[in-house]
């Protein structure tokens, strides 16, 4: 399926692309295929997508978790809380799904965990080692990508309690 707006991605290519002309370190995006970009931001969107949100889908018909209503969360930047229309998708859940899919092309099997770390290669009579078999553990999505959205997820949603 290709990329539908609102529908299995909060942004599109043209709009990531806007994001990456000033973002440092994001040469691997600019020099993808459409195809390639466009998968990246449906992974990336169904990845960010896939959290316990403030508030409640503004539809039961909707596609993706925003827009929501009741969507309300405090900013200690602006030192008020903020009320998120619901008509939008927030700019940080855009700007997470920018980094996630900059992420997913950055670092290919990123979702079946298997970047290999070689100990030697060498280009003349091509020669590559790996003598411990080592597989590096890249996170799925780091800090850069989650911790933006900490005021979007409902507080303890991921706290498990036993009452006795």
């Amino acid at each position: 399926m290709a990329l539908v707006l609102n529908t299995n991605s909060y942004v599109t290519i043209a709009e990531a692309d806007s994001y990456f002309e000033t973002r440092i370190d994001s040469a691997e995006w600019t020099s993808s295929s459409d195809e390639v970009k466009e998968q990246a931001l449906v992974t990336a969107t169904q990845l960010i997508d896939d959290r316990p949100w403030i508030g409640f889908a503004v539809s039961s018909s909707q596609a993706l978790a925003w827009p929501r209503k009741e969507a309300m969360y405090y900013d200690s930047r602006m030192g008020q809380n903020i009320t998120i229309a619901t008509n939008e998708v927030p700019s940080k859940v855009k700007t997470a799904v920018y980094e996630q899919a900059l992420h997913l092309i950055n670092n290919e099997d990123l979702l079946t965990q298997t970047t290999q770390v070689f100990e030697n290669i060498s280009i003349g009579n091509i020669s590559i080692s790996d003598s411990n078999n080592d597989v590096t553990k890249i996170s799925i999505s780091p800090a850069l990508i989650t911790r933006p959205l900490k005021d979007l997820v409902k507080q303890g949603a991921n706290n498990w309690w036993r009452a006795n």
